[in-house]
């Protein structure tokens, strides 16, 4: 009796035990949900610093490539005010020179002035000799014609170094205006140059800020990673001291399970689990036990067993149900997008192979066309210019198809220059010989000009002529002039005439009939 009293004393004092145990256990339990909910925050807390790093790391990259562009423009910017101010002094060089020339005209204008004035005292001179002297006049009549011409030639002198004058005086004021415009240009890109170095400015002021920022998030992220790393060692120790608890919990139950393990109430149980399994079951529990035996069988083995299947089961969380429609989704939708971006891939491939192919036609086409005209060009320009040499140059050789071209012409008995050192009629002779150079490679059945010849002179006009003969051979000639030397070239005459005010009328001349009708008689 005095065992089973101290059996039953142990008993409850175990029972007891197993409760404050399982409180305490329970108690562990909410402390290391808490724990895993705070490092659930603490991880969202950390992905959210690091999706802000990111950020901060793509506005620092955007800024950078703000920097970058900025760099070019500024490079750009510096040539081209470089470019300004060579363009700059070569005009003032160009100012001095035809401020010389000027002086120069003026220098012969005087002496020509000082001339006539010679040839008027002298004229006067002759006249009051052709007074006294009538007796002689028929001697003196030839010397006093050629007097005449003598002015009239320095009367068109005259007028030539005046139209001269006007002309450099014209181009003066328009290089003024070029120098003027160029010192604008230069003001603006100066401005735009402060500008932009201002804004650097502010890009550096706004980049240290980025960088104080990035600098404070990442000191952030650190105390976050201790933090989260104190919290696992904290969960680490909770759990060992929660599998010391569970391991005694176990023992203890041995224990009890060894104290209730008799032979009367193991029967009891087995029968009422054998009567259980065949009534619920339909299972005899005496005949198939023994295929359910484990020779080797280890409670707490299989205990942990269940436990880390049981976290295991916890870990993989609820079932999603929809997965599977999910991911059939999301799979459709990446064949969609992976389509789209192979066709437009090859889309782009095949464009690019379109532009390379067209600049390379067009390229051969425009090189082809540029020879024929500079070939043209070097038959043509001698015939304006009775000699002397013209060609064309490409200002950047290696691209072709934007770079400039550039018009070389050597008039006879000068220097090479471009078309800007010319006087006006050389600069209207050198574009009528490019023009004519371009169309005179697949010359048309018609060609129409429309006083083409007007700021030419006589002995221009002559040299036109010659280039009309030219292009008359592969092209029929229909020309607007007023110039009577171009007139007499012509095949027909078309004339425009008012007999009556208010009342046009045509009248045609056929010049060529009446030539063959000449030399027939």
């Amino acid at each position: 009796s005095r065992g089973l009293l101290a059996r039953k004393r142990e008993m409850n004092e175990l029972k007891d035990r197993v409760v404050y145990c399982e409180k305490k256990v329970t108690d562990l339990a909410s402390k290391n949900k808490q724990i895993k909910e705070q490092l659930t925050i603490t991880r969202n807390k950390l992905e959210e610093l690091q999706e802000k790093k990111w950020e901060c790391q793509q506005r620092i990259n955007n800024v950078d490539n703000a920097i970058f562009r900025i760099g070019q423009e500024m490079d750009q910017l510096e040539n081209f005010v470089q470019t300004i101010t060579q363009d700059l002094e070569k005009k003032l060089k160009e100012e001095q020179s035809h401020t010389m020339k000027l002086l120069q005209i003026k220098d012969d204008l005087k002496k020509s002035q000082t001339a006539r004035l010679e040839e008027e005292s002298y004229f006067k001179e002759k006249e009051q000799e052709l007074r006294e002297c009538e007796r002689e006049f028929e001697e003196s009549k030839e010397e006093l014609l050629k007097i005449k011409a003598d002015y009239r030639i320095l009367q068109e002198e005259e007028k030539g170094l005046l139209r001269e004058m006007e002309r450099l005086d014209s181009y003066i004021e328009e290089s003024w205006s070029r120098v003027e415009k160029i010192d604008k240009e230069i003001e603006d890109a100066r401005h735009k140059q402060q500008l932009c170095s201002e804004q650097i400015k502010s890009i550096k002021y706004s980049l240290a800020d980025l960088h104080e920022a990035l600098e404070l998030e990442e000191k952030k992220v650190q105390s976050a990673d201790h933090e989260r790393q104190a919290f696992q060692g904290n969960i680490k120790r909770e759990e060992r001291r929660l599998e010391e608890l569970r391991g005694k919990l176990n023992d203890l139950k041995e224990k009890v399970s060894l104290a209730k393990m008799e032979q009367s109430e193991i029967r009891i149980k087995m029968k009422s689990l054998a009567d259980f399994t065949r009534e619920n079951f339909g299972v005899e529990l005496g005949q198939i036990y023994q295929d359910f035996l484990v020779e080797d069988f280890s409670e707490s083995e299989t205990r942990e067993e269940l436990r880390e299947k049981k976290e295991y089961l916890q870990k993989l969380g609820e079932v999603n149900l929809t997965a599977i429609q999910e991911h059939e989704a999301l799979k459709e939708r990446y064949e969609f997008i992976k389509n789209q971006r192979e066709d437009l891939l090859s889309s782009i491939e095949s464009l690019r192979k379109a532009i390379r192919k067209i600049n390379k036609t067009s390229r051969e086409k425009f090189l082809a066309t540029f020879d024929a005209v500079d070939k043209k060009l070097k038959e043509i320009f001698p015939i304006l210019f009775n000699g002397g040499s013209a060609g064309l140059r490409l200002m950047d050789e290696s691209k072709p198809l934007e770079s400039g071209v550039l018009v070389e012409v050597r008039p006879p008995g000068k220097k090479l220059s471009h078309m800007g050192l010319l006087s006006g009629g050389e600069k209207a002779l050198v574009a009528m010989a490019l023009l004519f150079s371009i169309y005179m490679i697949k010359p048309s059945p018609f060609c129409l000009l429309d006083e083409v010849d007007a700021p030419l002179d006589e002995t221009n006009i002559d040299r036109f002529n010659n280039l009309l003969q030219e292009i008359k051979k592969s092209s029929q000639i229909i020309m607007i002039t007023h110039n009577r030397k171009t007139m007499e070239m012509v095949d027909r005459l078309y004339g425009i005439t008012m007999e009556e005010p208010g009342i046009s009328k045509i009248v045609s001349v056929d010049i060529e009939g009446l030539k063959n009708n000449h030399q027939i008689q």
